[in-house]
């Protein structure tokens, strides 16, 4: 019979890329909640599995039709954005608000792109509308995500208000919190939603994470945008990961999440768990010979004591 070596190589050191994930992924009741959205918040330490749950969702509902975003760490960097943005003490306007606030037209941005490409329903007021408004101001642009948040951020440093503040500024500011510029379109975008889903998934918040009070407020920011966005319906998700170590760390996050408990689950590995999907894994990772096949035959059985005996 065929030996198992500790040096075999069994899959990827990040899960997420292994090209045989879908054969030994384990479905817990972590991926489960994730899967039927009833939550979409993922809390969990350092290789824990939060991104290859997102993986695995993700490809199941791409084939299914739904529209899929993922938004990874070359998406966002935390150095950019302290040395574009202003300091906390530069200005007098509500950092986490405007942060929060420009989350949600990017946000809001991403799903109308992907609604309007998705959707079979061209003739429609709604899908005209928001694709009028999409080819006038986002049609052909190149910018990424963080630079799009930061165009948006940068409208709020424009008003900043002084000790002779003008109303016409505060007008001005409350409607870029309210995103006056785009809430005419909210309706349209249920309209167009309601047979065409969208996720985005927000993966690896940790990724050259630099414990600056922009960051903190970026992270912020975008929890409490996402949980708004993910009122205007069900067939919009905003689905976040966050490592454990960074979510204890910052406040702000802690206190909005205990309003919304039900929408977060924390991925932890129980001993059968951990049992059990070592044994898919070395299962689906070990390429037997003809004659070692009575070794595969015998582990199936067997079940989590493999990695028992391992």
């Amino acid at each position: 019979m065929a030996s198992i070596s500790i040096h075999d190589r069994l899959g990827s050191p990040a899960a997420e890329r292994d090209v045989d994930l879908r054969k030994y992924f384990f479905e817990s009741n972590v991926f489960d909640s994730i899967a039927d959205a009833s939550a979409t918040i993922l809390i969990g330490t350092r290789g824990a599995g939060k991104s290859a749950i997102f993986k695995i969702v993700g490809e199941r509902e791409a084939k299914k039709g739904t529209a899929i975003v993922n938004i990874s760490p070359d998406e966002y960097s935390y150095e950019f954005m302290g040395t574009v943005l202003k300091s906390e003490l530069e200005g007098v306007w509500a950092k986490q608000a405007s942060f929060s606030a420009s989350w949600k037209y990017v946000l809001y941005i991403l799903a109308m792109r992907e609604a309007v490409r998705y959707s079979r329903s061209s003739k429609t007021a709604s899908f005209k509308a928001i694709s009028g408004y999409l080819q006038t101001n986002v049609q052909g642009e190149t910018k990424g995500i963080v630079e799009k948040l930061v165009s948006y951020m940068k409208r709020f440093e424009g008003l900043k208000l002084g000790s002779y503040e003008l109303k016409g500024s505060a007008r001005a500011l409350q409607k870029l919190y309210q995103l006056d510029e785009i809430s005419n379109l909210l309706e349209p975008l249920r309209d167009v939603l309601a047979n065409q889903k969208v996720y985005i998934f927000v993966d690896e918040l940790d990724r050259g994470w630099d414990g600056s009070e922009d960051a903190k407020q970026f992270v912020a920011g975008l929890f409490q945008a996402a949980m708004q966005v993910n009122k205007l319906t069900p067939n919009l998700k905003i689905f976040i990961s966050l490592r454990r170590e960074l979510f204890d760390n910052i406040p702000e996050i802690y206190d909005d999440i205990q309003k919304v408990r039900d929408l977060v689950r924390d991925v932890r590995w129980g001993e059968d768990e951990l049992q059990e999907l070592g044994s898919r894994l070395i299962i689906s990772t070990t390429r037997p010979r003809p004659r070692d096949r009575l070794m595969r035959r015998n582990l199936r059985p067997v079940g989590h004591s493999v990695l028992r005996y391992v």
